[in-house]
């Protein structure tokens, strides 16, 4: 690798524990892929294939605190492509079986290039495990993901060494009822460690074909939620805005990590009492935080949307200085600025590459990410 191209492959093991293995293109064509129209991406240089000396000095990267290592496709390196169209992934597996055998090891894929015949050797290592990502095995699965193996899926399901199963929500109740009907006829919802179903996203660089499931998935994704707490308790799902519609019977992780952090933010408002302190929130918590937040008069919570990268997508970590910039005009003077850490990276620079302190020159104010 170029010295680059390291920088970027270091920086996401760094962020995310993820270790990019190659930017060769997946052919599977999956309709909600991101390589080829997202802008952001281009921050990035792509890489190579990378050699086993190169996988050694990836591991130095890995911090204490992960509990996983993921080979493969990255958030923002080398991202969507598959990790088993690197020749050496089987060699990659073991190695980073043996050198981290107190982390689990996992590779995420829909499954379309791992060969039948190496499932047994996958299966021999103990601290590895597949997250699988199914789509849907229902009629809209070639829609979605035009080119897929499906017999050699069908085997993996089988027979696989399966940690987590994704399954999307495309609208239709009956599609997803059959695919975990499948799953658990396959014992997937006692073998794995984790069947999850989400929406199906867009952004606005997405296209259309994708943004019409999406809209239908959103519309009735509350609904779907309802539908699987009653009839398949055992599913997990994803959270896309702070709401109890949520709950999921014991505290869901979102909604625990949004109290965790609403706790943090109320000491600090109550004991600097004198000093005015301005909330940016994403879409995801902006109604549970102003809520929770109204009696503190020395507040104000403002709702940012993600307008560059985003459209359904509502997370914190994709909000940006332009979207800020564009939005957020404050009331209150010589306030702290409040951000979600979410949105910065080990360097301090939010998802385009813009430092921190591009914000603090910009409003003169302190900022303080929590």
């Amino acid at each position: 690798m170029t010295k680059e191209e390291f920088k970027a492959f270091s920086y996401e093991i760094i962020n995310w524990g993820n270790i990019p293995i190659s930017s060769k293109n997946c052919g599977v064509g999956c309709i909600f892929c991101k390589v080829h129209r997202d802008p952001i991406l281009k921050r990035f240089p792509k890489l190579p294939e990378i050699t086993m000396e190169d996988l050694f000095e990836g591991f130095k990267f890995i911090n204490d605190s992960h509990n996983f290592v993921r080979l493969g496709a990255g958030v923002m390196v080398a991202a969507h492509t598959d990790p088993y169209l690197h020749p050496l992934i089987y060699d990659f597996i073991k190695t980073a079986s043996d050198y981290f055998p107190q982390k689990k090891i996992t590779t995420v894929s829909t499954g379309s290039y791992i060969t039948e015949d190496k499932i047994d050797y996958l299966l021999s290592i103990p601290n590895f495990g597949i997250d699988l990502s199914l789509v849907t095995m229902q009629e809209q699965r070639e829609t979605i993901v035009p080119r897929p193996t499906r017999e050699r899926l069908e085997t993996l399901l089988r027979e696989g060494p399966i940690r987590k199963i994704s399954l999307m929500f495309t609208g239709d109740l009956d599609a997803l009822k059959r695919d975990l009907d499948m799953l658990i006829g396959l014992n997937w919802h006692i073998k794995a460690r984790e069947i999850l179903v989400r929406r199906v996203e867009y952004t606005k660089f997405s296209p259309d074909r994708l943004n019409e499931i999406s809209y239908k998935s959103i519309d009735g994704y509350e609904s779907c939620v309802t539908y699987l707490k009653a009839n398949y308790p055992f599913v997990k799902f994803t959270v896309p805005y702070l709401s109890d519609v949520f709950l999921d019977g014991e505290e869901n992780e979102y909604l625990t990590q949004g109290k965790e952090r609403l706790k943090t933010l109320k000491e600090k408002f109550k004991a600097e009492s004198q000093q005015h302190f301005n909330v940016i929130c994403p879409e995801s918590s902006y109604i549970y935080f102003k809520e929770e937040l109204r009696e503190f008069r020395n507040t104000d919570v403002y709702l940012v949307k993600n307008e560059l990268y985003g459209g359904s997508v509502t997370i914190a970590g994709l909000l940006n200085h332009e979207d800020i910039i564009n939005q957020y005009n404050p009331t209150a003077t010589n306030a702290i600025t409040v951000l979600p850490y979410e949105m910065y990276d080990h360097e301090a620079k939010e998802i385009t590459g813009r430092h921190i302190s591009e914000l603090e020159t910009f409003y003169n104010s302190k900022i303080w990410k929590a």
